[in-house]
C-alpha cells in the first residue's frame, strides 16, 4: 500500500457546506480532507477551495455604466486570500492557478512577495484577456466572468523540513483582511460583516496516526520510522 501525497485528481469533495455566505478552505487533493501526513523530505500540494454564497441574497443586480451587472456574494469579481505557513517547518516552492478557462478564477494571480515572511497569497481582480494577465484588457462589469461556482482556485506546493506538526493558516482579521467583492460596489464580504462563513485551515503532521497497516510510503528513504503505525508480518 502506498500513501501518495501527490495525485493528479483534484475532484475530491471538500469539507465546507453550501450556505448563505462564502466558504474558503485549504484541502488535501488526495482525499478532500484538511490534513496532510508528510515526513521530512516529502513534497505535497495543498488546494485553495472557494465556495461562493448559495443562500438567499446570494445574487443581485446593479446598474453600472455599461448597463445591468450581476453581483452579490454568489457572483464574485475580486478576492484577497493569504496563506500563512511556518517557514521553520515548511518551505514553499511553487503554485498553480485553476486551468479551466470557463472558470472565472483562472484569472486569479499568485502573490509570492511575502514568501520569506511565511505567507503566500492568491488574488482575483476581474476578468482579463488574456486570462491571468493584468497586462491585457479588463472586461467591463456587464460582460465579465465571475466566480460563481465552487472549486479549487489555486494550489500551493511545500516541502516538509522537520518532524512535528504545523498549520497552513488562512490568515484573517485583524492581521489580514480575508475578503471577497462583487461588481456592484457593496462593501467587501468579510468574516466581520458575515459575508464569509466557514474558514478551514489545514494541518501537516509527521506522526500520521490516521495511517494504519502501512508498509511503504513516499519518502521512506529519509529513514524516519515515525510514520509507521503498524507492522505487517
Amino acid at each position: 500500500m502506498v500513501a501518495s501525497l501527490l495525485v493528479a485528481s483534484l475532484g475530491a469533495a471538500q469539507t465546507t457546506l453550501p450556505g448563505p455566505a462564502i466558504d474558503v478552505e485549504l484541502y488535501n487533493p488526495a482525499d478532500g480532507s484538511n490534513a496532510f501526513c508528510a515526513a521530512p523530505g516529502d513534497t505535497f500540494w495543498t488546494g485553495l477551495y472557494l465556495r461562493p454564497a448559495s443562500g438567499p441574497g446570494s445574487t443581485m443586480t446593479c446598474s453600472v455604466a455599461c448597463g445591468s451587472a450581476v453581483g452579490g456574494p454568489g457572483s464574485l469579481a475580486a478576492a484577497a486570500v493569504d496563506v500563512g505557513f511556518d517557514g521553520s517547518r515548511l518551505s514553499y516552492f511553487a503554485a498553480a492557478v485553476n486551468p479551466d478557462p470557463a472558470f472565472a478564477a483562472v484569472d486569479g494571480l499568485v502573490q509570492e512577495q511575502n514568501v520569506a515572511q511565511g505567507r503566500v497569497g492568491w488574488a482575483l481582480a476581474g476578468d482579463w484577456t488574456p486570462d491571468g494577465s493584468t497586462a491585457g484588457a479588463l472586461a467591463d462589469p456587464c460582460a465579465m466572468l465571475k466566480l460563481g461556482q465552487p472549486g479549487w482556485v489555486a494550489r500551493f506546493g511545500f516541502n516538509v523540513l522537520v518532524k512535528g506538526e504545523s498549520v497552513l493558516e488562512l490568515r484573517s482579521e485583524p492581521g489580514f483582511p480575508l475578503s471577497f467583492a462583487d461588481v456592484c460596489g457593496m462593501p467587501a464580504y468579510s468574516q466581520s460583516n458575515g459575508g464569509i462563513d466557514e474558514v478551514v485551515p489545514a494541518t501537516v503532521s509527521t506522526e500520521c496516526p490516521q495511517i494504519v497497516n502501512i508498509i511503504f510510503r513516499n519518502g521512506v528513504e529519509t529513514g524516519d520510522a515515525s510514520v509507521w503505525t503498524a507492522s505487517v508480518g
